[in-house]
């Protein structure tokens, strides 16, 4: 068997606060998902998800306490719930007869521009949560679309469609136009696996800020950047083939659980 370099770039998960929080009130219609936590725009990550506005009403994710509004810029509102967790409504406009106590499902105020973003932190962990996990279930949608997958060795790039043949040596699986839509259902975790064994998993279920920037929470922690960029390629970097022949498969589940795999049969000498 191949000889391969193990390495795991895991998030730190939500899965028990996931359990133990009820799934609360969608804040805007789901269908209006425009692009997903963490994705990437204009050189930097999504830290919510991007609603399309046309002046809809927008709703409270939980009952809490109204700790911040702002009418500068394109107008922001944050809720501080009794569960250590504030959600924020960045891009509203606020109602004015709000009240500083609110419910779950109420009215806050009226989506503005083209689209808003939806934010939920864990303030007890310092942990940007990705609302997905916290809100109830999508149904009927398409599968995680998967782009283009190369496998890329300095200035040399080999673009996996079937039967693949390549010298050995470490590479770079880049997976192209990750994350690039709210429309189909969210990537939750990305797995990647060489002759059936695991040699890679990120999983998209919070992140923590640091002086740095977005860091994902490794034994030690990791920056955001450095797996996934600005062109929404996410990369499984120091992959090590050695000579020999397998398959090569990458596994995405997405939020209502399904997998999607794809698979490629390498040649490698």
């Amino acid at each position: 068997m191949n000889k391969i370099l193990r390495y795991f770039f895991i998030f730190s998960t939500l899965s028990i606060i996931a359990f133990t929080v009820d799934a609360r009130e969608w804040p805007d219609n789901p269908t209006f998902v425009m692009e997903p936590f963490g994705a990437a725009k204009g050189g930097h990550f999504s830290r919510g998800l991007s609603f399309l506005s046309e002046g809809q009403r927008v709703k409270a994710w939980g009952g809490g306490e109204v700790i911040w509004t702002s009418d500068s810029g394109d107008g922001l509102l944050v809720v501080e719930h009794e569960d250590g967790f504030r959600s924020s409504y960045n891009g509203i406009e606020k109602r004015p007869d709000l009240n500083r106590s609110v419910t779950r499902g109420e009215w806050l105020g009226y989506a503005g521009g083209d689209s808003w973003l939806f934010e939920i932190t864990d303030i007890k962990q310092s942990r940007i949560v990705d609302p997905i996990t916290l809100l109830p279930s999508r149904k009927n949608l398409n599968s995680a679309p998967v782009g283009v997958v190369e496998l890329v060795n300095g200035s040399r790039h080999l673009e996996l469609m079937g039967e693949v043949e390549l010298p050995p040596g470490r590479w770079t699986v880049v997976v192209s136009d990750f994350l690039s839509s709210g429309h189909d259902a969210i990537p939750v975790e990305v797995s990647l696996f060489w002759v059936g064994e695991s040699i890679g998993s990120l999983r998209f279920d919070a992140l923590e800020e640091s002086d740095n920037g977005v860091v994902l929470e490794t034994p030690e922690p990791f920056l955001f950047r450095h797996v996934y960029n600005p062109d929404g390629q996410l990369w499984f970097p120091d992959v090590l083939l050695n000579a020999g022949t397998g398959t090569l498969e990458l596994r995405i589940r997405d939020e209502i659980g399904r997998v999607v795999s794809r698979s490629w049969k390498l040649t490698v000498r």
